[in-house]
């Protein structure tokens, strides 16, 4: 494993991470290992007390038998190079650097470092200890008490520096050009931070009205938000599990053993991922009924776990993450017979990736009408159809989504249409 590191394989699983796809990190692993270098050094200066939730992990790490061999393992199984990051007190100095700053904006893509926890882990993931680390329930449960106070930092007014107007600002305008933020809810820009509460409010920013018209095609199933289709799969299975672009996974893990999974065994699957920077509100795809809303806890890396004993193919991170991250379940009841009952699953990968409905049971819902939004963190829908509802994708799946180009279609588009 250790000679593998080095090698190909190393920059293949970097490649089809989902940092990596959705452009939460950048192109080559070596920016990463420099953020690294300077992420280290950084920490190793902070003379401040852990954090509440880091300090806890740090009882974990040494009181646990079993996940403080794991943590050590991880740290002597890179070679020297790929890791700057002296010991666990040094990682856990690196973890409470993290969880007091907010993600800065880079006018070169190649420094842009949205993920950063991703980016600590990404070369400790691939040793044999990591990726049984990251696995492990009581660190995975650490990790989330983490990341759940980076989500309070990132509500947080504290959190607003990063938006600015400077070159390297979320509001710069190179940065207001990339990301289409004329299209947005903009509270106040005369004001500092042009009005955003935090940077989260910044996240999880609103449209303006008619920025993403309602498609008025009877016919047409809408894109929950912006973003690229990267799966259609038909006549999915229950449990023998299907594989999309080299992932298998079942669809009863993915829809948490609903007693709704029935009604799709047979139907199509379509999945698309949102942009980094764009939009991240979800929205309904069909009129319908709400009939059942849920979110199913999962793993924060909820896509390591490769096995290294190959190349890995495009993708593969997108449909294991639909199975095993958080995610947010909601079943609607279409108007359209012949489309039946559609689950919208809004899967929040890595970092925060908070996810808030905000429709309750029964509720009837138009096309276009909002269904949730994600806080930071990375983000993909799963969309699952009943057999014979005729759902057509009107794009073709990407096999390389390129986080530097647009959407491949917009919010309140037709994504599919009912045949």
């Amino acid at each position: 494993m250790l000679g593998d590191l080095t090698g190909a394989l190393t920059d293949a699983r970097y490649r089809t991470s989902f940092g990596r796809v959705a452009g939460y990190l950048p192109k080559d692993r070596r920016a990463v290992d420099a953020w690294l270098v300077d992420l280290a050094g950084r920490a190793q200066s902070r003379t401040e007390p852990h954090s509440p939730a880091v300090a806890a992990m740090a009882k974990l790490i040494e009181t646990d038998g079993s996940v403080q061999p794991l943590v050590a393992g991880m740290l002597e199984q890179l070679p020297r190079e790929l890791q700057p990051i002296r010991g666990v007190g040094h990682l856990l100095q690196c973890v409470d650097q993290i969880v007091t700053t907010a993600p800065e904006w880079h006018a070169k893509p190649e420094e842009r470092i949205l993920f950063p926890l991703s980016a600590l882990f990404a070369n400790m993931s691939l040793t044999k200890a990591g990726e049984s680390l990251l696995r492990t329930p009581a660190f995975n449960s650490a990790l989330q008490q983490v990341l759940r106070e980076w989500c309070v930092f990132l509500d947080s007014p504290a959190s607003r520096y990063v938006l600015t107007e400077a070159d390297n600002g979320w509001l710069s305008p190179l940065a207001v050009e990339r990301h289409r933020l004329g299209d947005y809810v903009i509270p106040d820009r005369g004001a500092e931070h042009w009005g955003f509460a935090s940077f989260n409010d910044f996240f999880h920013r609103r449209f303006k009205p008619g920025a993403r018209p309602v498609s008025t095609d009877p016919t047409a199933i809408l894109a929950p938000s912006d973003g690229t289709l990267v799966r259609h799969e038909r006549k999915v299975a229950e449990n023998a599990g299907f594989t999309l672009k080299g992932q298998v996974f079942s669809l009863a893990e993915t829809l948490d053993n609903s007693s709704y999974t029935d009604r799709f065994v047979g139907g199509d699957v379509l999945q698309m991922v949102l942009p980094a920077t764009g939009y991240h509100r979800w929205h309904a795809p069909v009129d319908g009924v709400v009939r059942h809303v849920e979110i199913v806890p999962g793993l924060v890396f909820g896509t390591a776990g490769l096995d290294g004993a190959g190349p890995v193919p495009k993708g593969v991170s997108f449909g294991g993450a639909a199975a095993s991250s958080t995610r947010a379940l909601v079943f609607i009841e279409s108007t359209a017979p012949r489309i039946g009952t559609v689950c919208l699953a809004a899967v929040g990968i890595s970092e925060v990736s908070s996810v808030t409905p905000t429709v309750r049971k029964d509720q009837e819902v138009r096309k276009g009408d909002e269904l949730g939004y994600f806080s930071y963190g990375g983000s993909t829908h799963f969309m699952a159809f009943e057999p014979g509802s005729g759902a057509e994708p009107t794009v073709e799946p990407s096999d390389d989504v390129d986080p530097d180009d647009d959407p491949q279609v917009d919010t309140n588009s037709p994504i599919a249409n009912a045949g």
